[in-house]
């Protein structure tokens, strides 16, 4: 097991890592922590437990990207922890340095760090457990949400969790606006309904770290959409000239 010195020192790394791969600015501090920027200035400092701390006035209409890098930094913190303790993974063809951190089934979780960060897989195992196949492979290639993902195959994969019972990151996005639309008009609901569809939000907001982006993305498709219908209509409606 690393040291509390060494295993600090790589969580720090790679969670510079993630933030970096999100366009922040990351400088490392003596006191093992980092001053964490965004166009030159400084949104929070996370120490090597993953605890955050920020000035109030600094984060004012930052809220959403504070609580992106609260997540990483708790996520990041939750995985690098259990690659340090988690038992080494051994099987036929398998190269060394990737570490149990699942099991069920028949079905496996595992981590190991690359040179561009931890990379998650899971696997079923064959030939009376002496062999893995089937990988599905979640590379980090700057994407902070690679053990997420890992974990939701996992439990499908597994069986713990029926597909149907997970929703894809897109979906949840769509489902936001979709409440948003229906808190935000005009239709009555009851007490009932609106208490259950905020705290739906709030789940959602909770679940899916890049939430606002993806609400922009699919709003902005939509706004291109009706320019493109538009656009026809108006073409559709103008006539010939007769000579």
């Amino acid at each position: 097991m690393l040291s509390d010195v060494k295993a600090s020192t790589k969580y720090l790394e790679e969670l510079s890592r993630q933030l970096r791969s999100q366009g922040l600015t990351v400088h490392p501090r003596e006191s093992r922590d980092i001053d964490v920027e965004l166009d030159g200035s400084t949104l929070c400092r996370i120490n090597d437990l993953g605890n955050l701390g920020y000035f109030a006035d600094k984060i004012a209409g930052k809220e959403a990207i504070l609580d992106r890098i609260r997540d990483m930094a708790r996520s990041t913190r939750e995985y690098m922890t259990l690659l340090e303790q988690a038992p080494p993974l051994k099987a036929d063809g398998l190269e060394d340095g990737y570490q149990l951190l699942a099991e069920f089934n028949g079905t496996v979780l595992a981590g190991h760090m690359t040179r561009y960060g931890a990379q998650f897989v899971t696997w079923e195992w064959v030939r009376n457990k002496t062999s893995l196949w089937q990988g599905h492979y979640y590379d980090p290639n700057g994407h902070p949400d690679s053990y997420q993902s890992a974990k939701r195959d996992f439990a499908v994969r597994s069986g713990l969790l029926p597909a149907c019972a997970l929703f894809k990151q897109e979906q949840l996005a769509e489902i936001y606006r979709s409440i948003h639309e229906t808190l935000d008009g005009d239709i009555p609901l009851t007490d009932e309904r609106r208490k259950a569809l905020e705290s739906a939000v709030g789940q959602i907001e909770e679940g899916v770290p890049d939430l606002e982006e993806r609400v922009a993305v699919s709003a902005g498709r939509e706004r291109e959409l009706g320019l493109q219908l538009d656009r026809a209509n108006t073409l559709g409606g103008m006539g010939g000239v007769s000579l």
